[in-house]
């Protein structure tokens, strides 16, 4: 009998020691949160101040966002908005293969590419300069899909 009272006490000490670990995990999660909540109101500050949107902030740190969640794509650990996005983009590469392909007859300007004027164009978010020739750059064409056709002509300098 007494046997049986010393295990149930050791159980209960060891369920009050998980209880403790789990609510200092608790506790860190807490203080990250409102770590994230206060650097996305330091972010929001900060752009209002220098007069930037949210977009430009992406845009000028897209290739490291990139390459970021090119590096977790093959993490078994990886968040879940990992998993999501690829099957998103699974889905979106999947019907834009089962999508007709425009001809050059089909097109109103013949090549498929917007009209841009030859020669150097900036981009202001990236301060990237792409030189159009003939045809339109793979950067500038997408350049014109991210931001659209009127704005990247006002690029020209």
């Amino acid at each position: 009998m007494f046997q049986e009272y010393d295990q149930i006490e050791q159980q209960i000490a060891e369920h009050q020691a998980k209880i403790e670990e789990l609510q200092e995990q608790m506790a860190r999660a807490e203080r990250k949160k409102e770590g994230i909540i206060a650097f996305d109101k330091a972010l929001v500050n900060l752009a209002a101040e220098y007069q930037m949107e949210e977009e430009e902030l992406f845009v000028a740190r897209g290739e490291q966002i990139v390459d970021w969640l090119v590096g977790q794509l093959d993490d078994e650990s990886a968040p879940e908005f990992i998993q999501t996005l690829k099957a998103r983009v699974a889905r979106a590469l999947k019907k834009e293969g089962e999508a007709p392909r425009r001809t050059r007859r089909a097109s109103a300007n013949g090549s498929g590419e917007p009209k841009l004027e030859v020669g150097h164009y900036r981009n202001p978010y990236t301060g990237g300069t792409v030189e159009k020739k003939k045809r339109n750059p793979k950067q500038l064409n997408q350049w014109v899909e991210e931001h659209g056709l009127e704005k990247v002509k006002k690029w020209k300098i």
